[in-house]
């Protein structure tokens, strides 16, 4: 079974966006039977490997730069023609877009209008349903989400799809505000790559060691978490992991700057090292449509969760091996991380138990299903 990948965003580091994307194909290309052969045609790239057909030009930067930025959709655009070639040459059994671009979708569209059309998982924006930091947007914001918003309803009513993937329950009801009915979705399972692995033997460690990986964001509660820090009574060391400004001000006000490392931004391969090294992962993050990346990368290394009773977090793992908190303040956080201190190692254990319950070549194959059933079908 041939299946091409397309996607706005390659990585072949695995860093960055689309990571668990990034996971699956490299397990599909590095596993000695793959579940099917894949091709990837990307419009941008960084860390370009042979997993690509053919490489994007780069002509107003590389890729990570200009993610997020407004040159971001002019570099699709430059780089529509060379992907039209390269496709135009190829012989597939599946067509599998990562995202709903309103440039990636159509140029597929025209180039193999006979084959089968898989999107997702990699969908997601504003919706009627998602909170969080939607609800502070500045008026040009506000705008440009509600207009992506009925782009994503307008493609969702006018591409002929066969199916749509979703990463998690509250993935799907995201979905739905997006046009697209619910008996036309199939949720898949994430996986991660096989270095996030749990350590042959858990000790406990005095003091626990917690981690916080993630942008240094209100949105990712990132402030919650210090202030339920400062009202820990009992010995810690936490370690910060992420972008943005961690600000040490604030860490020197509250008093917790001797128990706090902060390490910035570290390499997507470097991150096993420390989820295995910490007793504790914490994700006060408010809303999350896809299942966190580093969620599941603490849990595939046997290291237990604190994390928000939200959809979309709540529904990968169970108490065995988390402590959810609700509402999302600092006092329940604090209340959830001394919980989760005071029954250290039930935890750990639970996490170790489900740990291989999120290998990216499980996800791989949960996939190759459903492209056969899609084939049988069309």
């Amino acid at each position: 079974m041939q299946v091409a990948y397309v996607t706005p965003y390659y990585n072949g580091a695995c860093d960055g966006r689309y990571g668990r994307f990034h996971d699956w194909v490299h397990a599909v290309r590095d596993t000695d039977d793959p579940p099917f052969d894949a091709d990837v045609y990307a419009f941008t790239a960084s860390n370009p490997d042979e997993m690509l057909v053919s490489t994007p030009h780069a002509y107003l930067g590389e890729a990570t730069e200009l993610w997020g930025t407004k040159w971001n959709k002019a570099e699709f655009l430059l780089n529509v023609r060379r992907v039209r070639k390269a496709l135009s040459v190829g012989d597939y059994d599946i067509v599998h877009v990562l995202s709903m671009d309103t440039i990636v979708l159509p140029t597929v569209l025209s180039m193999v209008p006979d084959v089968p059309l898989i999107i997702g998982p990699d969908i997601a924006g504003w919706s009627p349903i998602r909170v969080g930091s939607f609800e502070r947007e500045k008026p040009t914001v506000w705008t440009k989400n509600r207009l992506r918003y009925l782009l994503k309803n307008g493609l969702s009513r006018t591409v002929p799809y066969d199916r749509i993937l979703a990463f998690s329950e509250y993935h799907r009801d995201i979905l739905e505000t997006f046009g697209i009915p619910k008996e036309c979705m199939e949720l898949i399972r994430p996986g991660v790559a096989e270095r996030f692995h749990p350590q042959a033997e858990y000790n406990s460690q005095e003091p626990p060691q917690l981690l916080y990986v993630g942008d240094f964001s209100a949105h990712k509660g990132y402030f919650q978490f210090l202030d339920a820090l400062s009202q820990l009574n009992r010995s810690f060391d936490a370690r910060l992991i992420g972008a943005g400004d961690p600000n040490i001000e604030y860490i020197r006000e509250l008093g917790i700057s001797e128990s706090v490392t902060v390490e910035g931004f570290v390499p997507r391969a470097d991150l096993p090292t420390h989820y295995r090294a910490a007793d504790v992962f914490i994700l006060p993050s408010i809303d999350e449509t896809a299942g966190p990346n580093t969620q599941i990368e603490a849990l595939a290394c046997g290291t237990p969760v604190i994390a928000t009773d939200r959809p979309g977090i709540n529904e990968y793992v169970s108490d065995a091996a988390a402590v959810f908190f609700s509402p999302r303040d600092s006092d329940t956080l604090t209340e959830a991380i001394v919980r989760a201190l005071d029954n250290l190692d039930s935890l750990k254990s639970g996490a170790k138990r489900i740990s291989t319950s999120f290998r990216a070549i499980d996800t791989a194959e949960a996939l190759a299903d459903t492209y056969r059933h899609v084939l049988v079908e069309s």
